[in-house]
């Protein structure tokens, strides 16, 4: 996979959380990215877009307020972008998209 998020589940408490998790690049090119998630009313992600480099990690925070249990889902949307390119919005907006990774959310 040419991008992935450790770890790629996250066990959080129904009374609220955070977690930190890594997304790692692991191409040979430079990648934008999105993250969505199922339930943005109890979770909060940052960041929401960015930029990676290859063969780099950028921490990602997951934070889920008070909530009954559910399990719910994140998706890290990815672009394969020039080096010149400084808005990590313009593949997405583009509908450039060229893979994601579903990781699970799960409150208990």
């Amino acid at each position: 996979m040419i991008i992935t998020i450790s770890p790629s589940i996250l066990s959080i408490a129904a009374s609220g959380g955070r977690a930190t998790h890594k997304i790692r690049n692991n191409g040979v090119s430079r990648l934008a990215f999105k993250i969505k998630t199922s339930n943005n009313q109890h979770y909060k992600v940052r960041p929401v877009y960015g930029f990676i480099e290859p063969n780099t990690e950028l921490p990602m925070e997951i934070v889920r307020s008070e909530a009954p249990p559910k399990e719910d889902r994140l998706v890290l949307q990815f672009a394969e972008i020039p080096p010149e390119e400084t808005n990590p919005q313009a593949p997405f907006q583009a509908a450039a998209i060229q893979g994601e990774v579903i990781m699970v959310l799960s409150a208990v």
